[in-house]
């Protein structure tokens, strides 16, 4: 009977979040693989999509593993057109999931870096068919401490390794701002 009340919230939240994310579906403009076990992506951002900086997002992933959702921060500035999170493969699901998208990237050619990549827009070159990248569910966005940074004079920003992307989308949104105002930070959220 202890175990009925928490079983159906449980069952409840996975349902509204499947329903949630198959009503705002993602197109992979491009994914890059970079040196350090860093893999980029970048989604269309679904219609109606609002999110702050320093928010993240759930990722789903059904070629890894079809009920596994894990979060990320989203390292795209609110104003921009895309939303995008870099994710450093440390456990068993980001390895499975870099490992699925170094499938459809074009390796590095000579003269050019070490980075695999696989574009949509802008490359140039011979590009992965939209059939051949897996299927991204996402859900969110979802608050976090560093969302509000803007009703402060004063921001300082530390992070290191992976977890400067929450910072990334923050400083994005500072340059974004000053470049709309003319040179001055806006302090109003």
């Amino acid at each position: 009977m202890y175990l009925a009340a928490p079983m159906v919230l449980y069952a409840c939240e996975r349902l509204a979040r499947a329903l949630r994310s198959s009503v705002r579906p993602v197109k992979i403009l491009k994914v890059a693989v970079y040196p350090g076990n860093v893999l980029s992506l970048r989604f269309s951002k679904p219609q109606g999509f609002r999110c702050k900086s320093g928010q993240y997002i759930f990722v789903n992933c059904a070629a890894v593993s079809p009920f596994q959702w894990h979060p990320f921060s989203i390292t795209s500035a609110p104003h921009d057109d895309y939303i995008s999170v870099h994710i450093r493969t440390l456990g068993d699901w980001t390895r499975e999931l870099k490992s699925v998208f170094e499938k459809v990237c074009r390796p590095p050619t000579d003269g050019k870096s070490g980075l695999l990549r696989a574009e949509y827009a802008g490359d140039g070159g011979a590009m992965p068919s939209p059939s051949s990248f897996p299927t991204v569910l996402i859900d969110g966005p979802y608050g976090a401490p560093a969302q509000d940074y803007k009703q402060y004079d004063v921001v300082l920003l530390v992070g290191l390794g992976i977890g400067a992307t929450p910072m990334i989308s923050i400083i994005k949104d500072i340059i974004n701002n000053m470049k709309r105002l003319g040179g001055a930070p806006t302090s109003t959220g």
